[in-house]
């Protein structure tokens, strides 16, 4: 929550029209979800019960068949704290490619490597569609965390896959990382270093 309030306050010191628009931000970094913002307010987000549901992570499962882990207790004799481990810390992107290291994972020509990224970028694509389809369209894309925000090449592969959306990148400044990376003539695209702990100090300062 800290870090899409932090974004869309980021976001909306360049541009209030976020406030009163439909917006999806895609937070990725060790933990990655994508949630669906209206009017300022959380309408949905690809997390669930816990910060495992969702998109694959660097090294979290996201969404799996519930079957798979059916397979894991009677045929492999996993308990489940040996699933919890295994679900938190060496599945998602680490689970395909042996880690989660989207650097390296980006610059390895491997098969593994790439399975890991066209993964990724595939479920990221995916889950923006989806969250933009609960809030009945799409204004804004915001990209954020440690992933989303310093991995231009990632961010084209995903937006890429978004064109039918009417997104569109404009290569120079996405690759310079810029704040605002779209085109124009679409929704806005957005490239944000966000500050969770400034956004912790503003939301108790505000209560007090």
């Amino acid at each position: 929550g800290l870090a899409f309030a932090s974004a869309l306050r980021i976001v909306a010191s360049h541009d209030a029209g976020i406030l009163k628009g439909r917006a999806v931000f895609a937070h990725l970094g060790g933990g990655c979800s994508v949630c669906a913002v209206e009017d300022g307010r959380s309408r949905d987000t690809t997390m669930a019960l816990t910060p495992l549901g969702g998109i694959p992570s660097p090294t979290r499962s996201g969404d799996l068949d519930p079957g798979a882990l059916l397979c894991l207790l009677r045929h492999e004799r996993l308990d489940a704290q040996a699933i919890e481990d295994g679900l938190s810390r060496t599945a998602g992107l680490a689970g395909i490619a042996g880690h989660g290291d989207m650097r390296v994972l980006l610059a390895d020509p491997g098969p593994q490597a790439q399975l890991a990224v066209d993964l990724f970028s595939v479920r990221i694509a995916q889950s923006i569609a989806a969250m933009a389809t609960g809030i009945g369209g799409l204004d804004h894309v915001v990209f954020s965390g440690g992933i989303g925000h310093r991995a231009p090449v990632l961010r084209a592969r995903i937006v890429a896959r978004l064109a039918w959306l009417g997104l569109a990148l404009a290569p120079d400044v996405n690759d310079a990382g810029a704040t605002r990376i779209d085109r124009g003539g679409g929704p806005s695209i957005w490239n944000v270093a966000i500050d969770e702990e400034r956004e912790l100090a503003e939301s108790a300062l505000a209560w007090l």
